[in-house]
């Protein structure tokens, strides 16, 4: 009688005992020869358990990574709130620079978020389980305000690259 896998067994590859190979009708006889053969169980596996524990630990330090970049980028955010509000001359170049510092603040955010409910390992059924696998445990929110912060930056670098090339042309009026 074949053994009963779960769903998430046949995920991570544990494969079903038939009748042919389990070892519990292994009886000697003089009549037929049976072929003895088992399989280990990839879960059981030491080089899967040890990948398993790499991934477990691997998980913990991007939440280390998220934490530090939190701290990191809410001191930057501050300070150049601070200097954007005492300044007289408020430059355009500031707000760039503080709306990186939010996009990186929110995207270190959602990666400590992210990180910690697949860390938890929680049960998701129903319409929120759905729409927090969705969002969450997929890394959909952690790639949206990654890609933001990009576009940002890449904005960013074309203005700088545009006031270059103008004060470049005004420096050597030749190459207009």
């Amino acid at each position: 009688m074949p053994l009963a896998v779960c769903r998430w067994c046949t995920v991570i590859g544990v494969e079903e005992m038939s009748a042919d190979n389990s070892t519990s009708d292994n009886v000697p006889s003089n009549t037929s020869t049976l072929d003895i053969t088992t399989k280990t169980l990839t879960f059981f596996d030491p080089s899967w358990q040890l990948a398993i524990t790499i991934e477990f630990y691997f998980h913990y330090v991007i939440i280390a990574i998220g934490v530090f970049g939190v701290v990191a980028n809410t001191l930057v955010l501050y300070a150049l709130i601070a200097h954007h509000l005492t300044e007289s001359k408020r430059r355009a170049i500031n707000l760039l620079m503080i709306n990186q510092n939010v996009l990186d603040l929110s995207s270190c955010l959602m990666l400590i978020v992210t990180f910690s409910v697949r860390v938890s390992n929680i049960y998701l059924t129903g319409a929120l389980g759905y729409f927090l696998c969705t969002l969450l445990i997929s890394e959909n929110a952690t790639q949206c305000t990654v890609c933001a912060s990009i576009i940002n930056l890449t904005t960013a670098c074309a203005r700088i690259l545009c006031a270059f090339y103008q004060e470049f042309n005004f420096i050597n009026p030749r190459y207009r």
